[in-house]
């Protein structure tokens, strides 16, 4: 049976995240990237700690490694969202979205790396179809490359960690909404600290920034990124992934109507072959999602510190 409730949560997500990467392009108008990194997650903090609090039972059962696992899933998390907010402002939305979409094929490779696990033959056909979708959104050659768009395909290697990291933490403890706020708080306390020494931080432009940090810091990675920690125990890292590839569509659309950027002929050839993935994904693969959880979790339980 098809378990569409989390697919319908990363679908909703992916939407968030799409639409607002016009938010994250506007906001460098008024603030440095990694202080507008940190007031986001200072925000996302704010969003997700009465739910989190609801959920504090689930503390007491985090050993020694859960705490050591908690702490990489953070750094990878805050190093992926800054990689992600220099790189547009380098290169449009547009690219932004579709090439931190790359993590859609690195997150299967990943987890064949280090957990060891094969991914199913239609989880790697969907992937495959997104590479391709994703390389024709690039306009199917990378001889352009810009300074942006190589940070977002950095930003997307590291966001394949980070959600690998997610989905064992959250599988393991069972504690999505803890995890979440972690990362957020991190984040946002060491980014505001290194933004506000290393960048022109003014007063009087902040004013003009709060529509866009409400977007980016309530909507976008408050309850964007917690959607995707709550779905992803019950959705592999390799299928979620997928899945949320359709978060590139929502942004380059973003881009089509609020900034002016332009769609062409092998860009929307590139959409519909995302799409296609996407589809492959939610019809196919459920049983390749158990398949999958049963290995990742019999062969890593927890062990006792």
């Amino acid at each position: 049976m098809l378990n569409w409730r989390s697919h319908s949560l990363l679908l909703l997500a992916s939407f968030i995240w799409g639409f607002s990467n016009v938010s994250q392009q506007n906001i460098l108008q008024f603030l440095g990237p990694i202080t507008t990194v940190g007031l986001r997650c200072l925000l996302a903090s704010i969003v997700v700690l009465p739910f989190a609090w609801n959920a504090k039972r689930d503390f007491p059962r985090i050993r020694h490694s859960g705490k050591l696992l908690a702490v990489v899933t953070a750094v990878a998390f805050g190093l992926g969202v800054c990689l992600a907010q220099i790189g547009i402002g380098y290169t449009t939305v547009i690219n932004t979205s579709f090439f931190i979409n790359t993590w859609t094929v690195i997150t299967p490779i990943c987890i064949w790396f280090l957990q060891r696990v094969k991914p199913g033959k239609f989880t790697l056909l969907a992937a495959g179809i997104t590479l391709v979708g994703t390389f024709l959104m690039a306009g199917g050659s990378l001889d352009a490359l810009t300074i942006g768009d190589v940070l977002c395909l950095l930003a997307a290697f590291v966001y394949s960690i980070w959600a690998i990291c997610l989905t064992e933490f959250v599988r393991k403890f069972d504690g999505a909404l803890l995890i979440s706020l972690f990362q957020f708080v991190v984040t946002g306390i060491f980014c505001i600290i290194f933004g506000l020494l290393t960048e022109s931080f003014n007063w009087q432009t902040l004013p003009n920034a709060i529509p866009d940090l409400l977007i980016l810091g309530v909507l976008s990675t408050g309850f964007g990124y917690v959607l995707q920690a709550v779905a992803q125990t019950k959705v592999s890292a390799s299928v979620s992934a997928v899945i949320l590839s359709m978060e590139a569509i929502f942004g380059a659309l973003g881009g089509v109507l609020f900034l002016g950027e332009n769609f062409t002929t092998i860009s929307l050839l590139g959409a519909a072959l995302i799409f296609a993935g996407v589809i492959l994904v939610q019809t196919t693969c459920e049983s390749e999602i158990l398949t999958t959880q049963k290995s990742v979790l019999g062969a890593s339980k927890p062990q006792p510190v």
